[in-house]
């Protein structure tokens, strides 16, 4: 099943959120490993791949939030209505933070006057004009947006496993197995 239905989540759904997870753990390792490399070939390299990766995620959540626009999400299976609201609070900043992420690199970088390359196939046209002290703001919003986007992914696991575990509901098994 493509769609998502009134008890799971569709093969889309379900895709476009792992394979984000999975890119975005990455991208947090990447971005903290690329922080205490020295300057050189494996630095430059690493950091051209960043900026290609995220330019995929900055793609995949914009694909992702029309998806799940057009898409009726599954009933919520809590019912605590504190919890549920939280959980919605929760899903918004996930989705506001995947994309600061992305737009504050691609603009950090092109205001400090290095362009964005996507794995050398093409280039970003430039967003913003050349400024090292904007540079300096948009690096600024991409580390404190890091470090807030590792607290919220561990509470959205922290939530999944409160399901799985403690509520014994299937909120876990529905993004796993889609229903």
């Amino acid at each position: 099943m493509l769609m998502n239905t009134r008890d799971g989540y569709g093969l889309i759904a379900r895709s476009l959120h792992w394979l984000i997870a999975i890119l975005v753990i990455g991208m947090l390792l990447g971005g903290t490993l690329i922080f205490f490399l020295p300057q050189g070939g494996f630095r430059s390299f690493l950091i051209a791949v960043h900026k290609s990766t995220g330019v995929i995620i900055l793609l995949l959540m914009i694909a992702r939030l029309i998806w799940r626009i057009y898409n009726p999400q599954p009933r919520d299976l809590e019912d605590n209505p504190v919890l549920k609201a939280a959980a919605r609070v929760l899903h918004i900043w996930l989705y506001v933070l995947l994309f600061i992420q992305p737009l504050s690199g691609i603009l950090m970088s092109q205001a400090y006057g290095y362009p964005v390359d996507f794995f050398g196939w093409f280039r970003l046209p430039p967003l913003i004009w050349n400024s090292p002290l904007l540079g300096g703001v948009f690096l600024e919003v991409h580390r404190a947006s890091a470090v807030i986007l590792v607290f919220v992914i561990a509470l959205h696991a922290a939530a999944a496993a409160k399901h799985h575990f403690i509520d014994r509901d299937r909120t876990l098994l529905r993004m796993l197995k889609g229903r």
